[in-house]
C-alpha cells in the first residue's frame, strides 16, 4: 500500500504527470490553449514582448491543467515559437529573454487573477483536510480521499497543492480515522470476542483460522458438513458482534470492504506483528 518511502504511493507515475507536469501540446492543442480572450489580450499587451511571450505561455498551459509552472525556456521552445509566430511575427527565439523569478511570480499572479483561481494557502490546506476527513467516514479507500480532494480544489478555484502534501494529508486522514476506529472496537470488544478476534490469527491443524474461512467445502460429504458446522459455531459470535459494531460505529459498507481487503493483502505473519488493534480492526 506504501511506496519504499513513508509515503502512500496514490497515483502512478504517468497520473503524476498527468496533473503536475508540463502540457505537451499538438498544434491543434496550441491552436486551443494559446488562443487570448479580450481581457488575457489586454493583459499581455500590457508588457514587453519577452514577458508578454511568458505570459501567453503560462496563461496556456493553466487552461490545460489548472496549475503554474516553472521551467527551462528550452523545455517549452516549440511552445514559445508557436506564440511567436503567432502574435509577434517580428520576434526570434533568440530574442526572448526568460523572465526573473520576481517577474515570473507577477505573471503568475496575472494568470490567477484572470481566471479567479487562488493558491491553496495555509487555511485552504486546513480546509482541504478537514472535508477530507469527514470524507473518510464514507470511505478510507486513499484513492477515493485523493480523488475528492482534487474534486474540491477544482470547485473552489484553487490550484492544487504539491502531491507529496496530498499524500502525507491522505495518509494523516486515514490514520486519524483507524485511530478513532479502533478505540471504539476496544471500546467494545468483550473478553470472549477479543480472544476470538485473536485466535483467527493462529493455527488449526497447521491452517490458520482466517485462511479456513476462505476456503469453501469440498463436497457435501459427513466430514466436510461437520467441519462447516464447527467454522459456523465458530464464526456465529463474531459475525453477530461484527454486524453490531460496524452499524454503531458509523462504518460505511466502502469503508468495511477497504479494511477488510487489507487481510487478503497483508500475510497472516505480518498481520500477528501488526499493533494489535488495528489487526482486530481489520479481522
Amino acid at each position: 500500500m506504501r511506496s519504499d518511502s513513508h509515503r502512500l504511493s496514490l497515483l502512478t507515475g504517468k497520473e503524476i504527470d498527468e496533473l503536475y507536469g508540463l502540457p505537451h501540446f499538438t498544434e491543434a492543442d496550441r491552436h486551443h490553449y494559446f488562443t487570448l480572450s479580450a481581457p488575457e489580450h489586454a493583459a499581455v499587451e500590457a508588457h514587453t514582448p519577452s514577458v508578454a511571450v511568458h505570459l501567453t505561455l503560462q496563461l496556456g498551459y493553466f487552461k490545460a491543467k489548472w496549475q503554474l509552472f516553472s521551467y527551462e525556456q528550452d523545455a517549452v521552445s516549440d511552445d514559445l515559437r508557436y506564440i511567436l509566430a503567432r502574435y509577434f511575427p517580428g520576434k526570434k527565439l533568440a530574442d526572448i529573454q526568460p523572465p526573473s523569478r520576481p517577474t515570473r511570480l507577477a505573471l503568475q499572479q496575472t494568470v490567477l487573477k484572470l481566471f479567479d483561481y487562488h493558491l491553496c494557502d495555509s487555511t485552504a490546506k486546513d480546509e482541504l483536510e478537514r472535508k477530507a476527513q469527514r470524507n473518510a467516514q464514507l470511505s478510507t479507500q486513499p484513492l477515493y480521499l485523493l480523488r475528492e480532494a482534487l474534486h474540491h480544489l477544482i470547485t473552489q478555484r484553487l490550484v492544487a497543492p504539491p502531491y507529496t502534501f496530498l499524500q502525507d494529508m491522505v495518509g494523516r486522514v486515514v490514520t486519524r480515522e483507524r485511530t478513532r476506529l479502533t478505540h471504539l472496537l476496544g471500546q467494545a470488544l468483550t473478553p470472549t470476542v477479543a480472544t476470538q478476534l485473536d485466535a483467527l490469527l493462529e493455527a488449526d491443524e497447521h491452517v490458520y483460522r482466517i485462511s479456513a474461512l476462505k476456503r469453501e467445502a469440498k463436497d457435501f460429504s459427513y466430514k466436510e458438513l461437520r467441519q462447516e458446522v464447527a467454522r459456523r459455531q465458530f464464526f456465529q459470535p463474531l459475525y453477530v458482534f461484527a454486524h453490531t459494531f460496524l452499524a454503531t460505529a458509523g462504518l460505511s459498507n466502502e469503508s468495511s470492504k477497504y479494511y477488510a481487503s487489507l487481510v487478503k493483502f497483508y500475510t497472516v505473519y505480518k498481520l500477528q506483528r501488526m499493533a494489535r488493534a488495528t489487526a482486530r480492526l481489520y479481522l
